[in-house]
């Protein structure tokens, strides 16, 4: 029987919001934070659940873990992974409040698919692979510590590393869970906050 090793919900808030002007990961939409809804739709998937928060403690009762190595993003990763060795991350950033509940819980079924879990799980949108709404085994957290130590902080070129097993989820798999160009709206400026309040659905758990 395969082991099945407990994933980790990681919330990543550690943004300088420079196109925002202002701490985006406490913007609300709906009446809610950013972090906090993203830390509350991964909460429906996984037991437990951090922010890379760069140690704000922006969501009570929720626990924050430092930045590791790098910078941006990188840092925020591996912090948890250094916190949590060797547990697979869900991964959704603060600013993504159109990801659904339902597709953050199927990429966790991902993880369990087949007879050896891939290192990455790594949606593929129209605009790319969406890392920051992902699943990072443990293979992939430890060849983007590798780039790190050499000074790259980019995670879109871990798509090319070699020797790395990912899973790629295309434009078919996603549209189960609604338009792709929607769902991965980043928050980055104040018209982009504008959008995501016209839309209520997905800022919110799935009630149960």
């Amino acid at each position: 029987m395969k082991a099945v090793v407990e994933v980790v919900g990681l919330v990543l808030a550690g943004g300088t919001s420079r196109r925002m002007g202002r701490d985006k990961a406490r913007l609300e939409v709906a009446g809610i934070p950013l972090a906090a809804g993203a830390a509350a739709r991964l909460a429906a998937v996984c037991p437990e659940v951090v922010l890379a928060d760069r140690g704000r403690g922006l969501v009570p009762g929720r626990r924050s873990v430092p930045d590791g190595p790098g910078q941006g993003p990188a840092a925020g990763l591996l912090g948890a992974a250094r916190a949590f060795p060797g547990r697979p991350l869900l991964v959704l950033a603060c600013d993504l409040p159109r990801v659904p509940v339902p597709l953050l819980a199927a990429l966790a079924a991902e993880l369990q698919a087949g007879d050896r879990p891939p290192d990455w799980i790594v949606p593929q949108g129209r605009e790319g692979p969406e890392p920051l709404c992902a699943l990072w085994g443990p293979g992939a957290l430890a060849a983007l510590e590798e780039r790190v130590a050499h000074g790259f902080y980019a995670l879109h070129p871990l798509t090319a590393a070699p020797g790395l097993s990912i899973r790629r989820l295309d434009e078919t798999w996603l549209a189960a869970f609604g338009d792709p160009a929607e769902m991965f709206l980043n928050v980055n400026t104040p018209q982009d906050l504008e959008r995501a309040e016209g839309f209520r659905e997905a800022v919110t758990p799935e009630p149960g």
